[in-house]
Formats: structure tokens, C-alpha cells, sequence
């Protein structure tokens, strides 16, 4: 060490110098304590010795001069002459570690240099270690900042802002491992997306942002929850660390057809609440969370209900029914329920946030998220309508052909694809929801009756969509043979711009007569009259295998 030596007393100052070089240390030395703030200005010491009584300044108003000067802490230690205890205590109020009393014994003041010695180096590595910390924190703070900001990019999308939504997300830290989305595909269904990621904070937020990306991107391309459920669970698979997983609840809402379908996989039952105030519908938990499976064990079957009537879907992560009162009981779903049915429409979500703060009285163990949508009655739906004045002449004379075969069929969803190719072109990309809807009900058609020979009365029934759902999985999986043909063309007719959309398929074709008559008392057929409301107009051939559909782009 550099220990700074400071004493008017040439004998003084001799005697401790050379104890101060035979412990191995280096003397620094100071006559006054004008002269001991100079060199501790110029280069500080590792300790200093100061002797209080000196010419000029003292070593009281040096110790403390010194001590301001500092920017880490300093051994000082005082030396006094014997039995002058005013000021050993002044000296200590003034900023001395310690003191040595003249003459010096020797051994005593090697033995208080070694203590100093180790506090010194303690006190060292303690800073050190703070250092450290601070950086630590400056960067942890950084990346909080960060990932805020992308956080509230991934997931603060127009679709949480939907007036028939409503939701509350309560994190148990900084962050929030429960994430909400909500978005409108362009055949006007609704998907929402509730996923719980393992643990709480930052780590399980990110564990789940791969989620997100897919889910906006696939819905604003039309495509079912079902293979958004296999894309999202083959991504999480593979970029999540070992053991890392996310419960995930994904549901679509189809006002047109009056259908619900739900995929969940590790989260609390989703309810369904009539007008009336009762549960007409829960959804169990049929699969495992995202991310544990691979892609080849992965099941995307769905819960698929129609409903009837305005209805309010509720879903809610687990922190919501194991959130625990004072005397450690949990809230549970039971109660959630008979509050949802206790309560009026307009206030059902309110009281079921309020009966869960009284509940658990400000405290949260876990991240919590609850969202309530507002199904609409099947049927009521308003298609909103393109703007035509802003369709561009570049596509004039466009046509495009399309055939699908049977093998392509079975993993092909040929509406979200061509979506993808009319959102390119000048012409369509303003009009591509509407074409999207056409496309959508007419290749279905085509594929489901036309191909499958699928009897769309499965619908008219309560279980009906869900029967349907698994009829339409077996025969897809049988279909050996067989095509669909699309013609999407840009022409002029009665002097309007139009798309001139054909679908065609190989099979012995359908009763679209009888469906579209039934559309007014069943869930059958309401596809081909939203077609009709679209459409210029509709021409179906006599069987029923091919349909051609003009649609107004101006």
C-alpha cells in the first residue's frame, strides 16, 4: 500500500516511515496538512497516519478536508499523545477510522496497519462489487426498456381495441406472462388469443411473443385458428428454451355461421353466457400446452359449438381462479360462474373483477387476465363495403388460373393463399376482405359438398358444428382423387370494373337451391347469401359444381 505519513516530528516521521517500508509498504510523506491535501490531491493514498497537533493546518481540519476530498472510503488513523482523550474524540468526529498513541509501539501499529490492510481490501471488493451491481442494474433497467417497448408493439394491436372487447391483464411484476390478442380475419371472424407462458415476468412474456407474430399475421391472412394452433405450436417448439412451454387458449367467432371454435390447451374452461344470464357452454382443456410437443405429436382439433342469440364469451388465465384471500383460499371457477350468472349483461365483467379484488384484497401471486367478447346473433353481421374510388387502372385485363388437386387439398387453405396474391395487385388489394368472404364460402362449398359429399344439415342440429367438424376430418383424410378450379379475371361488364371469380370442382355437385332457401331458419346456406349481398350477382350452375360470381371493384 501507499501510505501517506503525516507529522511536523522528523523522528516522528522517521520511525513510522521505516515501519511503514519494513512491512512492505511504501511511505508517502507530509510535514503539514497543507501539504498532506496537495499529495493526497495529486495521487490518494491507500491510509493515512495523521498526527492532529501540527504547525498550520491541523490534522483535525486536514481529516476532514480529506475526507470531502474522497470518493471511496479511506483509512485514516490519528496519532495523539498519550492521555489527550478530547482528541481521540475529536479526531474521530472529524473522520478517523482509528488511533495510535504517542510514542508508538511498534507492534501495536503493525498490527492496527494489517486490520486496516484487510478492511481496505474488503472495502475494495465491496465497491467493486457494487460497481458491478450498478452496471448490472443500469443494464437490467435497459433492457426492461426494451422489452417494454416490444412488448407493447407485439401486443398492443388494433384488435384489443374492438368496442366488443373488453379485458384486464394484472402482472404479478413488472411484466406480464398472460398476454391478450385480438384480431378480425377478412371474412370478418373474430380470433382471440389467451396465452399463460410459464412463470411470471419478462422470461415468460418473451417465452410467448412467437405466438403473437403468428397469430396477427395468419388472421389478417384469413386463415382457421386450427393451423394458426400448428404454426404457433411448431415455433414455440423450437425457439423455446428446454422447459419452457405457454397454456394457450385460442377461440374464432364466426357471426355469419353462428359458430364458435375453441382450441385450449392448459388454461381454465372459456364460458359461453346466454341473455338470459346462463352458461350454455364451457371448453375443457383437450391438449397440452404450446411448446412441448413437437410438430409431429401435435393435436389442432377443435371444440366447435354454434350458438344461438347475443352471447358473451369469457375466457380467464389460472391467476384469476387461484388468486387467494387473507385466509389462503383460492377464488376458483365455481365462484366465477355464479357471479357471471348473477349479474346483468351490461355489468357481467365488472362484477366478476370486482368480486375478484374483494377476494383477494390487492394481493397477486400470479399474473392475471380476463377477457370477455361481445358474440353478436348469428346473421347479423354488417359487411363493410370497399371504397371504390380508389381502385387503380393498372389491372385491366388481369386473369389468373388456379387448379388444386386432391393431395393439395388436404393441407392447402386456398382462401388465405390467394388472399395473399390479391392484397398485391392494384385493383383487388383495396376490395381483398370482400373477395376473401367469396372465395372463402365458394371454394368451402366446392370442397365440403362438391368433394366430400358432406350434408350440410349436420348444422341444424345443437351438437351440429362440431359433428360436422369431425365428419369433414375424416373425409378429407379419405379423399384419393378429385380437384377445384379457380379463375379470378379483371374485366369491364355493364360498364362497370369488375372481378369475375369462377369455381369449379369435379364432384357430382350439390343442392345449392335448397341451401340457399334454408339460409333464412338454419345455419346452412348463410355463406351463399353473404356471397349474394357482396355480389353483383351469383350464377350457379344446375348442379351445383361450378359458380361463377361477378363483384363490383368500382
Amino acid at each position: 500500500m501507499r501510505i501517506l505519513v503525516v507529522d511536523d516530528a522528523p523522528d516522528n516521521v522517521a520511525i513510522a516511515s521505516q515501519a511503514v517500508a519494513r512491512m512492505g509498504h511504501r511511505p508517502v510523506l507530509a510535514a503539514t496538512g497543507e501539504e498532506a491535501l496537495e499529495k493526497f490531491a495529486a495521487d490518494p493514498p491507500d491510509m493515512i497516519l495523521m498526527d492532529v497537533m501540527m504547525p498550520g493546518m491541523g490534522g483535525l481540519e486536514a481529516t476532514r478536508r480529506i475526507r470531502e476530498m474522497a470518493g471511496s472510503w479511506l483509512p485514516i488513523l490519528m496519532v495523539t499523545a498519550l492521555g489527550r482523550e478530547h482528541e481521540i474524540v475529536e479526531g474521530l468526529k472529524a473522520g478517523a477510522d482509528d488511533y495510535l498513541l504517542k510514542p508508538l509501539s511498534l507492534p501495536v501499529f503493525q498490527s492496527k496497519v494489517r486490520v486496516f490492510q484487510r478492511i481496505a481490501e474488503m472495502q475494495r471488493e465491496l465497491t467493486r462489487h457494487a460497481e458491478e451491481l450498478a452496471a448490472y442494474y443500469r443494464q437490467a433497467e435497459e433492457e426492461r426498456r426494451i422489452g417494454a417497448r416490444l412488448m407493447e408493439y407485439m401486443i398492443s394491436r388494433e384488435g384489443l381495441r374492438d368496442p366488443a372487447l373488453r379485458y384486464r391483464v394484472t402482472p404479478a411484476w413488472h411484466f406480464s406472462g398472460d398476454l391478450l390478442a385480438a384480431a378480425r380475419t377478412p371474412g370478418q371472424c373474430h380470433h382471440i388469443l389467451l396465452s399463460d407462458g410459464m412463470g411470471h415476468g419478462l422470461p415468460a412474456a418473451v417465452a410467448s411473443l412467437p405466438l403473437f407474430d403468428t397469430f396477427y399475421s395468419m388472421t389478417a391472412l384469413g386463415y382457421g385458428i386450427a393451423r394458426i394452433a400448428e404454426v404457433m405450436n411448431s415455433r414455440l417448439h423450437a425457439m423455446s428454451a428446454e422447459g419452457r412451454f405457454a397454456a394457450v387458449t385460442l377461440v374464432s367467432v364466426n357471426p355469419v355461421a353462428g359458430m364458435i371454435e375453441v382450441w385450449n390447451g392448459g388454461n381454465p374452461y372459456p364460458c359461453l353466457v346466454d341473455a338470459t344470464g346462463r352458461i350454455v357452454r364451457r371448453w375443457k382443456s383437450r391438449h397440452v400446452p404450446m411448446g412441448i410437443l413437437p410438430p409431429e405429436s401435435f393435436s389442432s382439433e377443435l371444440d366447435v359449438f354454434s350458438y344461438s342469440g347475443e352471447c358473451q364469451l369469457f375466457l380467464w388465465s389460472d391467476g384469476l381462479t387461484e388468486a387467494e384471500n387473507v385466509q389462503g383460499e383460492q377464488f376458483g371457477a365455481e365462484r366465477a360462474w355464479s357471479v357471471l350468472e348473477a349479474a346483468s349483461a351490461e355489468n357481467r365483467f365488472d362484477a366478476l373483477l370486482q368480486a375478484l379484488d374483494q377476494h383477494r384484497a390487492g394481493s397477486v401471486i400470479d399474473d392475471i387476465a380476463a377477457v370477455m367478447f361481445a358474440v353478436p346473433a348469428p346473421g347479423t353481421l354488417e359487411i363493410p363495403l370497399p371504397i371504390g374510388d380508389r381502385v387503380e387502372s393498372g389491372g385491366d385485363g388481369l386473369r389468373m388460373f388456379f387448379r388444386f388437386e386432391a393431395q393439395e387439398l388436404k393441407y392447402l387453405e386456398i382462401a388465405p393463399l390467394l388472399t395473399c396474391l390479391t392484397e398485391r395487385i392494384d385493383g383487388l388489394k383495396e376490395h381483398a376482405g370482400q373477395i376473401f368472404m367469396i372465395l372463402s364460402e365458394l371454394v368451402s362449398n366446392a370442397l365440403d359438398h362438391g368433394l366430400l359429399g358432406i350434408d350440410s344439415s349436420l348444422k341444424t342440429v345443437s351438437d351440429g358444428f362440431g359433428r360436422y367438424a369431425v365428419h369433414r376430418k375424416q373425409a378429407l383424410a379419405a379423399l384419393q382423387d378429385g380437384f377445384i378450379e379457380i379463375e379470378i379475371e379483371i374485366l369491364y361488364r355493364d360498364a362497370r370494373k369488375m372481378a369475375r371469380i369462377g369455381v369449379r370442382d369435379s364432384g357430382p355437385g350439390f343442392d345449392w337451391k335448397q341451401r340457399a332457401s334454408a339460409s333464412e331458419r338454419s345455419m346452412a346456406g348463410r355463406g351463399i347469401e353473404l356471397v349474394r349481398r357482396l355480389s353483383y350477382d351469383v350464377d350457379y350452375s344446375d348442379i351445383g359444381n361450378e359458380v361463377t360470381v361477378h363483384y363490383c371493384l368500382d
